[in-house]
C-alpha cells in the first residue's frame, strides 16, 4: 500500500474535461455542471504511530515557538534551522494548538460546514489547485483544512486525499505561524525537526506551505482554516520570491471562495427559513400554534433539544448542566459555553468527535415570550461543531414572536368579542327606546299640525255633542320639540361611542373594491338629511365636478362612507341657515381626490383648529355633544391612506373642511352613464330654467351646473329640449306652469320632498304628461340626476318629441304667415296648451288609496310594535304584525294563502323564538317554493354592525336601517319602491 504522499506519476487522479464553458459565480446556489469529477472522500484516517497519537499535543508556548520557529529565514526564502535543544527528547518536534485556537476552531465548523458534501465548491476548488500545480511546478499540491483532531486534505493534485493526525500532519506546522509569509523548508531529511517524521521518512524532501487565513470582521485576530502547500519527493530548487507571493494570494483567493459560498449557502437557508415561517404563519391557530411550532423547529434543527421553559427568576436549564444559565449572558439570544469548549479541544484533540447522551449543551439559542415573560423558547445542542448564527437565531426569534402573537391575538380576540357582544347588546337596548322617543314625537307633531285650536265659543260647546281634539299649547310643543332635539343629540353620542370605539382600535381597510362615486354621495347626504329636522333653514347641496367618464373609486365602501358622512353631519350640526356644499373634484392628472365640506356655519377660531381633532375635545364645552365626530373621520382618513384637514374657518362665516385622497385608483364602467345614455341619443342637449332670476334658487343652479359638465347647453325658450324648474321657484301656479310649456319639452321638476310631488299628481291627468314629468328630488345627485336623464331620453323617444317639433315649428311658420291670427300678448301655442291644461283640472281626481299596500311589521318591543301600528293608521295603510320571527313567517303565508300577499316586511332583528334574519331566509324560501310574488324585507334594527348587515343580505333583505327610523324616512322608503301607490 502506497504512503498517503506517495506521487501519482500516470494520470491525475482527478482527471480533467477538454471545453471551454466558463465557471459560473462562486455565488450560485443552483445545481450547474462541474468540471471536475470530485473523488470519493476517505473515510478511515492513516495514522503511522498510533503510540504517539494517542495522546492530546499541548496548549500555544509563546517561548517554545520562539525557540523552535526562528523569525529569520535564509537567502533563499527558507526557514532557518534553529539549534536542537538540549532537553529535547521527541522523535520529531510535534504540532501545537494555535494562539487563538477556539476562535479558529469556531469559524472553521462555520464556513467549512457544507464543503465535505459541496460538489461545486470542490470542484472550483480543484481548478484553482491545479492552477497552483502548473505554476509552481512541484510533484504535488494539498490543500487542507485543520480541525481539532485531524488534517483533512480537501483537495490535492498529483497525491492521494487523506485524513491524517494532527501530530503527523507537516501542515500543522504551517498554521501555527502568522500570516502573510510562506514556511519553507529545503531539505527535510536535513532538518533535525523533520528528519524523523513519518512524512519525511515516506519519501518527502521539500516542503513550502501558507496558511489559508481568514481575518474575523470587526477584529483585529487572524485565524487559519488550513494550509495551501507544495511539496516534492525529491531535491529541488526552493520556491522563487515570485512563486511565494503567488502561493499566498493563491491561498487568499481560496479563502475568499470558501467564505462567499458559505455565505450564499446561508443566504438559501434564510430563504427556505422564510418559506416555512410563512406556512406556518397561515396555518397558525391559537390551540395548536405550541405544538405546531415547537415540532417545526425540531425538523429544522434534529441535532438540538427544544423545549419552553418557565423560571422565575431568569436563569435557563440547559440539558446535562449543573448550574443554570442567566438569561443575560446570551448575546443578541445566542450563548456559547466557550471555557468548556477550551477545556474539552485541550484535552481531546488526538480523537475524533463523537457526540454522548450524557454531553452538556454548549450552545443555545433562547428568546423571551411577551406573552409570558416568565416563558422562554430554548434551541440548545451539545454539538461541539454546530455553530447557531444570526439567521438561526432570527428564525428562532419568528417563530416565537409567531406563537406570542398567535396566543396574544386569541387572547385579544376573546377581549374584544366580549367587548362586542357588549357593546352590540347596548347598542340595542339604547337605540330602541330612543327609537320610541323620536318615532312618538314626530307622530305627536303630525297630529297637531292637522288640528285647529279651540275659540272661546267652542269651550261652550256640549262635550256630548262634539268630538274632542287634542291640540298641544306652544308651550307643549316647544317641550316636544326638545325631548326631540335632546334623543337626537343622544342618539349621535351614542354613534359617536361606538364608532370611536371601533376605528381607535381596530380600524382597517377591510374590502378594497370598486364602488360607484354616485353611490357614495346618494348614501351620505341620505343618511345625512334624515338625521335632521325638515324645517331647518339649512340647504344641503351636493357639487360633484368629477369628469363624466370617471365614475367609480377603489376604495373601502363603509369606511369612506362613514368618515364623508361624520363631516357633512358636522357640518349640518354647527349651521342654522345657509347652506352646506358637498363638493367633489379631481386633479387635472387624476392624482388627487378631494371631498370638501363647506358650510356657513358658526365658524372656528385659530386657536382651536388643532382641540377639534381631539377625542372628546369641543371648542365650546356647553355645546351638547360627545366631541368624537371629527376624531373619527380623521382616524378612518388615515386608514384610507388620506388626510383629513381645516382648510380655513372664519368664527361666523363657516368652515372648509377637505378629505384629500392620494394617488386614487378610479374607473369607469365599460358601459357608462355617458356611452349608455348620450351616445346616438336622438335628444338635443338643451335645457332652459323659466323664472325670475331674482328668485333663482342654490338647488336649481346646481342641477344646471351638473347637466353643462354632462355636455347640456342653456338655450332659449323656444329652443330648449328641456325645461328646468324647482318647485320654490315658480312665479305662478303648477297648472300656469305647465300651461307655459311646449308639448314638445320634457319637464324636470326639482322638488324637496315627496309632499310637494303629491301636491303636483292631480294636475297631471294622461300618460303623455306623466312621461314628459320627470321628478328629481333635492339635493341634486350627479347618479339621481343620470337617472332623470335616462328617462328624459327615453321620454323623447317614446313619446316622438322629434316629430311634435318638427310640426309646431310648421305650425309656427304658418302664422307667422298670417299675423291676423295672432293675438296679443301670447301666440296660438301657448293658447292651445293653456285649453288643454283647462281640461286637465276639470278632470281632476283626488290622491288614490294605497290599497294593495300590505306591510308586515315585526317586533318583539311594544313599543317600537306600537309606534309602527300607529304610523300604518294614520297613513291608512294595511298591516299585519307580529312579535318574533316564528310567527312572522306564519303571518305572511296566511295572508298569501288569502291572496293578500305581503308586500312589505319591516323585520327586527333580534327576536325569542326565532330572529329576524332566519325569519328572511324562511321567507324567501317559502317564496320560491310556492311561486309567491316576492316581498320587500326591511331590517328595522338597533344593531350596526358590518357582520349583521352582511348576514341580513345574505338571508335575503332589501335593505338595513338602523333604529331609530324617522317617519320621514318611512314615507321616502315606500315612495321609492312603491311609486304606483
Amino acid at each position: 500500500m502506497s504512503s498517503p504522499l506517495t506521487p501519482i506519476d500516470d494520470e491525475p487522479l482527478t482527471p480533467r474535461f477538454d471545453g471551454a464553458d466558463e465557471r459560473p459565480s462562486i455565488l450560485a446556489i443552483t445545481e450547474v455542471k462541474v468540471k471536475n469529477t470530485v473523488p470519493e472522500r476517505p473515510s478511515e484516517p492513516t495514522i503511522f504511530d498510533a503510540t504517539l497519537t494517542s495522546s492530546p499535543i499541548f496548549e500555544f508556548n509563546e517561548g517554545d515557538f520562539q525557540r523552535l520557529y526562528p523569525a529569520d529565514n535564509d537567502e533563499d526564502g527558507c526557514v532557518t534551522e534553529p539549534i536542537k535543544p538540549m532537553d529535547f527528547e521527541d522523535p520529531y518536534l510535534f504540532p501545537t494548538l494555535t494562539k487563538n485556537e477556539l476562535i479558529r476552531l469556531k469559524s472553521l465548523w462555520y464556513y467549512g460546514r457544507y464543503i465535505e458534501n459541496d460538489t461545486y465548491l470542490l470542484s472550483c476548488l480543484q481548478d484553482q489547485v491545479d492552477l497552483v500545480n502548473d505554476f509552481m511546478e512541484k510533484d504535488c499540491v494539498i490543500l487542507g483544512l485543520l480541525d481539532h483532531d485531524y488534517y483533512r486534505r480537501v483537495v490535492t493534485a498529483n497525491v492521494p486525499l487523506a485524513v491524517l493526525p494532527r501530530r503527523e500532519a507537516t501542515c500543522a506546522h504551517t498554521v501555527l505561524h502568522d500570516g502573510g509569509r510562506v514556511f519553507m523548508v529545503k531539505d527535510m531529511e536535513k532538518d533535525w525537526r523533520f528528519m524523523a517524521s513519518p512524512h519525511v521518512e515516506a519519501g518527502l524532501k521539500f516542503y513550502a506551505g501558507t496558511q489559508l487565513r481568514y481575518k474575523i470582521p470587526g477584529t483585529n485576530c487572524e485565524i487559519a482554516f488550513g494550509s495551501l502547500c507544495v511539496a516534492n519527493f525529491s531535491a529541488t530548487q526552493p520556491l522563487s520570491l515570485r512563486q511565494q507571493n503567488a502561493l499566498m494570494k493563491f491561498a487568499d483567493v481560496i479563502v475568499h471562495t470558501i467564505i462567499e459560498r458559505t455565505r450564499s449557502m446561508r443566504l438559501a437557508e434564510r430563504e427556505r427559513l422564510t418559506s416555512i415561517l410563512g406556512h406556518l404563519t397561515k396555518t397558525a391557530k391559537p390551540k395548536t400554534i405550541r405544538e405546531i411550532a415547537l415540532q417545526t423547529l425540531r425538523d429544522t434543527y434534529p441535532f438540538a433539544s427544544i423545549s419552553i421553559q418557565s423560571h422565575d427568576d431568569g436563569h435557563l436549564s440547559l440539558k446535562n448542566r449543573q448550574l443554570p444559565i442567566p438569561y443575560s449572558d446570551f448575546r443578541e439570544n445566542i450563548w456559547e459555553d466557550d471555557e468548556g469548549l477550551n477545556h474539552w479541544i485541550a484535552g481531546h484533540n488526538n480523537l475524533p468527535y463523537t457526540r454522548s447522551e450524557c454531553d452538556p449543551s454548549v450552545r443555545a439559542i433562547a428568546f423571551r415570550m411577551k406573552s409570558d415573560p416568565k416563558s422562554y423558547v430554548v434551541v440548545e445542542t451539545s454539538q461541539m461543531k454546530q455553530i447557531f448564527d444570526e439567521v438561526d437565531s432570527w428564525f428562532v426569534g419568528a417563530v416565537t414572536l409567531l406563537v406570542c402573537n398567535t396566543i396574544q391575538e386569541e387572547l385579544l380576540n376573546q377581549t374584544m368579542d366580549a367587548k362586542s357582544r357588549f357593546l352590540r347588546g347596548i347598542s340595542h337596548e339604547l337605540r330602541t327606546p330612543i327609537h320610541a322617543i323620536l318615532s312618538s314625537c314626530e307622530l305627536l307633531i303630525e297630529e297637531n299640525r292637522g288640528i285647529t285650536p279651540p275659540t272661546s265659543s267652542q269651550e261652550h260647546v256640549d262635550a256630548l255633542m262634539l268630538p274632542k281634539q287634542a291640540y298641544l299649547s306652544d308651550k307643549a310643543l316647544a317641550m316636544l320639540s326638545n325631548v326631540d332635539s335632546s334623543g337626537r343629540e343622544l342618539l349621535n353620542t351614542i354613534n359617536n361611542l361606538l364608532d370611536y370605539d371601533q376605528f381607535e382600535n381596530k380600524a382597517i381597510v377591510k374590502v378594497m373594491q370598486l364602488h360607484s362615486f354616485n353611490i357614495i354621495e346618494e348614501e351620505v347626504l341620505r343618511e345625512t338629511a334624515s338625521g335632521f329636522k325638515t324645517d331647518r333653514a339649512v340647504t344641503l347641496i351636493s357639487d360633484n365636478r368629477l369628469p363624466p367618464e370617471v365614475e367609480m373609486l377603489m376604495t373601502d365602501y363603509n369606511l369612506i362612507k362613514q368618515c364623508l358622512g361624520q363631516l357633512v353631519q358636522n357640518a349640518m350640526k354647527f349651521t342654522n341657515t345657509g347652506t352646506v356644499i358637498f363638493q367633489t373634484t379631481l386633479s387635472e392628472h387624476h392624482d388627487v381626490l378631494e371631498y370638501n365640506i363647506v358650510d356657513t356655519g358658526i365658524g372656528i377660531a385659530d386657536e382651536d383648529r388643532d382641540k377639534i381633532f381631539q377625542p372628546f375635545e369641543k371648542v365650546d364645552p356647553t355645546v351638547r355633544g360627545s366631541g368624537l365626530g371629527l376624531p373619527v373621520a380623521s382616524r378612518i382618513a388615515e386608514v384610507l391612506g388620506g388626510s383629513l384637514k381645516l382648510i380655513s374657518s372664519c368664527p361666523g362665516d363657516g368652515s372648509h373642511f377637505k378629505l384629500q385622497l392620494e394617488n386614487p385608483i378610479l374607473a369607469c364602467p365599460r358601459l357608462s352613464y355617458r356611452k349608455r345614455i348620450l351616445i346616438d341619443c336622438e335628444m338635443p342637449l338643451t335645457y332652459f330654467m323659466p323664472i325670475d332670476r331674482q328668485l333663482e334658487t342654490v338647488h336649481l343652479t346646481y342641477a344646471a351646473r351638473n347637466l353643462e359638465r354632462m355636455g347640456f347647453r342653456c338655450n332659449g325658450p323656444d329652443k330648449a329640449t328641456v325645461v328646468l324648474v324647482e318647485a320654490k321657484s315658480s312665479t305662478d301656479t303648477f297648472a300656469n306652469l305647465l300651461g307655459s310649456i311646449r308639448r314638445d319639452q320634457i319637464i324636470i321638476y326639482i322638488c324637496q320632498n315627496y309632499s310637494e310631488l303629491r301636491d303636483s299628481e292631480e294636475a297631471l291627468c294622461n300618460e303623455d304628461y306623466t312621461r314628459r314629468f320627470i321628478r328629481c328630488l333635492t339635493p341634486v345627485r350627479r347618479g339621481r340626476l343620470w337617472q332623470v336623464v335616462e328617462d328624459a331620453v327615453n321620454a323623447y323617444r317614446d313619446l316622438g318629441l322629434k316629430d311634435r317639433e318638427l310640426h309646431l315649428f310648421e305650425l309656427s311658420k304658418k302664422f307667422r304667415r298670417g299675423p291676423s291670427k295672432i293675438r296679443s300678448g301670447g301666440n296660438l301655442q301657448a293658447s292651445a296648451i293653456s285649453t288643454e291644461s283647462s281640461k286637465t283640472q276639470r278632470r281632476h281626481h283626488g290622491r288614490r288609496r294605497l290599497d294593495t299596500l300590505r306591510i308586515l311589521i315585526v317586533d318583539d318591543n311594544p313599543t317600537n310594535l306600537g309606534i309602527l301600528v300607529m304610523y300604518c293608521k294614520k297613513r291608512k295603510h294595511d298591516y299585519v304584525t307580529a312579535v318574533n320571527g316564528k310567527e312572522a313567517h306564519q303571518k305572511y303565508l296566511e295572508a298569501a294563502a288569502e291572496d293578500k300577499c305581503i308586500s312589505l316586511v319591516l323585520m327586527d332583528l333580534d327576536m325569542p323564538v326565532k330572529n329576524g334574519i332566519d325569519a328572511t331566509h324562511d321567507i324567501r324560501v317559502s317564496e320560491a317554493a310556492k311561486g309567491i310574488q316576492p316581498s320587500m324585507v326591511f331590517m328595522v334594527t338597533g344593531q350596526n354592525t358590518d357582520k349583521d348587515k352582511e348576514k341580513s343580505v345574505a338571508a335575503g333583505a332589501n335593505g338595513y336601517y338602523v333604529k331609530p327610523l324617522s317617519m320621514k324616512a318611512l314615507d321616502d322608503l315606500i315612495s321609492l319602491h312603491f311609486p304606483e301607490e
